[in-house]
């Protein structure tokens, strides 16, 4: 086994494969969910389940443009700025669902993916190479 400190940029390098393997893992659920949402994949299932929290129908298509934007947003290069509110909704996104499924009184079989999404979001924007960071592009200007 090599020891990956003394290779130069590994640290760098296994990074950015994590960041992109929960990044693309979270895409994938943002556009799967919002299949969902639109009803092309289970027609219903949806609208149950926003009865069950008490919330409207038309959220689901809210929820659904606002997943594929997002999801748009995270794999896409440049316009920094728009990927931290991408970012900020999809954590509010799933904090909100897993909070929702607290408050009625749901198990943690339920609300437990919502929780575990908001966390490889989190992850995901912790992991963010430098080129993909609002501040580290701004911090040359300000310099300057």
């Amino acid at each position: 086994m090599k020891n990956t400190a003394a290779i130069p940029g590994a640290k760098n390098k296994t990074r950015s494969i994590f960041y992109w393997i929960v990044t693309v893992l979270i895409c994938f659920e943002l556009v799967h969910g919002a299949l969902w949402d639109f009803n092309l994949l289970n027609k219903g299932y949806v609208y149950g389940v926003l009865d069950h929290l008490g919330y409207p129908h038309y959220l689901a298509t809210i929820l659904g443009i606002c997943k594929i934007v997002a999801s748009v947003c995270f794999l896409m290069p440049g316009f920094l700025l728009l990927k931290e509110w991408a970012y900020t909704g999809i954590v509010i996104l799933f904090s909100a669902a897993c909070v929702s499924h607290l408050i009625v009184g749901d198990g943690p079989g339920v609300f437990i993916w919502s929780a575990v999404f908001a966390i490889l979001t989190i992850l995901s924007y912790l992991l963010r190479p430098a080129s993909r960071r609002v501040l580290q592009q701004l911090a040359p200007a300000q310099q300057g």
